[in-house]
């Protein structure tokens, strides 16, 4: 081969290569569109940056189906073409007259001569695609622009003097998977035949709930809790999770975000034990790490069951295991907990509701026509027959219990054709807490308040209110978002603060000590 063919193979494989790189993200862009109601640029760079163990096998068979598969092909497809635009097929084509006289053609030599200015502006185009459904362009937008919000409103909890109760009460702190208020309301959208959470209305009408208006109402998105590792985070720290492009310590080593207080580390100061029971891999997102790292929590998922021989080595359902096995096993880690004689914190995630379309476990019934619609009436039938359950044992009378929805549901589908103006909420239902509210209604707030409101659902005195970036809701005190407003409160915490890298980032002297 002469050195010009080596050439013109070398071209050919990189412009291979970057129609195939540019059409593997172009399905991956509209797989995104596809499966997800919304999906933004950090959710993306937060989960290359974490541990993928434990991912759903129906989501992941689906991406690479719909990005490998139709990737490949639509870029066999292009390669063929290019060949006849190209002429490089004269030589198999050559009996053919008309594609001969093609061939001599401008056309042709036009299309010969910029295999490679091709294969760049089809890499272009994908990534402007992507870049417009990701929005891209607003998120290096904030990057740049620096803002001392977080700095000027964030309140240390290690700088606050928290009072407990003489006795300390238990906290039972579920998370529900996609769970938002909208299930309960038929004139929402199309969907929403009936309402499909009966019994979890019914708990937050009798007990604690506090409203965006005067109805059923809740907690209002901000950006960086809308998915599931960074709802916890934000729920049990008063803060959002933010991603740089350059990464950030979400628990690559032993540390996640190390220079936060959360309520694990409150109550573990107080004597707690602590227990974080999941129906998947704990190391997915490096939830096991966060928890681990904030609060030292017993960590019970799919692999420790497996290890201790309470689930077959082989079990393998949905994202790990089923929500009924879940609420049996909170039974057992229940019990367990309280015949210790110590104060406890035991907190669980569900996740039969996760889309899309959740999942049909046996005790699902087929009542209406929507899939989803069915799980989340299951869901909310075993729901509340645990907490009748928990009602039942000795330890309840002192035992706080925080039921909250970790953020609004990703399905594009079930909610396609719900009006814009509708306003879309976080579950939440405090039971038993020790503290009465000041108002429930027309409150305007985030997850990120659920810190310090639980801890005041327990009894805790907080001077001032305010925890992290979160407000106490009992209390009468304004939150951020009443403060500033919804949207304003949101592009704030979207916009660089190199406060929050610096003193969320930073390694707490003890430890940095002992390495």
């Amino acid at each position: 081969m002469n050195p010009r063919n080596h050439k013109v193979t070398k071209k050919a494989v990189i412009a291979c290569l970057l129609v195939l790189l540019a059409n593997l993200l172009l399905f991956l862009t509209q797989w995104l569109a596809t499966r997800y109601d919304r999906v933004s640029l950090e959710q993306i760079l937060y989960q290359m940056q974490t541990s993928i163990s434990g991912t759903s096998k129906k989501l992941t068979s689906s991406a690479a189906f719909q990005v490998g598969i139709y990737g490949t092909l639509l870029t066999v497809f292009e390669i063929a073409a290019y060949q006849l635009l190209s002429g490089r097929a004269e030589e198999r084509l050559k009996k053919w007259a008309a594609y001969h006289r093609y061939c001599a053609c401008k056309v042709c030599s036009f299309f010969r001569k910029r295999m490679l200015p091709l294969a760049v502006c089809t890499i272009l185009l994908s990534l402007s695609v992507f870049a417009f459904r990701m929005e891209v362009f607003s998120y290096v937008g904030n990057t740049v622009t620096e803002s001392d919000f977080i700095e000027d409103n964030y309140v240390d909890p290690a700088g606050v003097q928290l009072e407990f109760p003489e006795q300390k009460r238990n906290l039972i702190y579920i998370f529900l998977e996609s769970m938002e208020n909208t299930f309960t309301d038929p004139e929402s959208c199309d969907t929403i035949a009936a309402n499909y959470i009966p019994k979890l209305t019914a708990l937050a009408e009798e007990n604690v709930s506090f409203s965006h208006s005067t109805g059923m109402g809740g907690a209002q998105s901000l950006e960086g809790t809308t998915w599931t590792a960074a709802a916890m985070v934000a729920q049990t720290s008063g803060v959002t999770v933010k991603v740089p492009l350059a990464g950030g310590d979400y628990g690559e080593e032993e540390y996640y975000m190390p220079g936060i207080t959360a309520i694990g580390d409150i109550l573990e100061a107080e004597g707690y034990r602590q227990v974080l029971l999941l129906g998947s891999m704990g190391a997915f997102a490096n939830r096991d790490t966060y928890f681990a790292d904030h609060g030292n929590y017993e960590m019970v998922d799919l692999v420790t069951l497996q290890q201790d021989g309470r689930l077959p080595a082989d079990y393998y359902e949905w994202w790990g295991y089923e929500d009924e096995k879940l609420f049996a096993y909170a039974k057992e880690e229940l019990t367990r907990l309280a015949d210790l004689g110590e104060p406890f914190n035991f907190t669980m995630l569900t996740a039969d509701t996760h889309f899309p379309d959740g999942y049909v476990c046996r005790l699902c019934e087929n009542t209406y026509q929507e899939q989803y619609g069915n799980v989340m009436v299951c869901s909310d039938n075993q729901l509340a027959a645990f907490l009748e359950w928990v009602r039942q044992q000795p330890f309840y009378e002192n035992t706080t219990i925080v039921l909250s929805g970790d953020h609004l549901t990703m399905d594009p589908e079930f909610l396609a054709d719900i009006d814009e103006s509708y306003i879309r909420t976080n579950y939440n239902c405090f039971i038993n807490a020790a503290a009465t509210p000041a108002s429930t209604e027309n409150r305007q707030f985030g997850t990120i308040d659920m810190f310090p409101t639980t801890l005041a659902a327990m009894g805790v005195t907080i001077p001032g209110d305010r925890l992290g970036l979160g407000t106490n809701l009992f209390s009468g005190a304004k939150t951020l978002s009443e403060t500033y407003g919804h949207t304003a409160l949101d592009a704030e915490l979207q916009k660089n603060s190199d406060f929050y890298f610096e003193k969320f980032f930073t390694l707490p002297e003890e430890a940095t000590d002992s390495d």
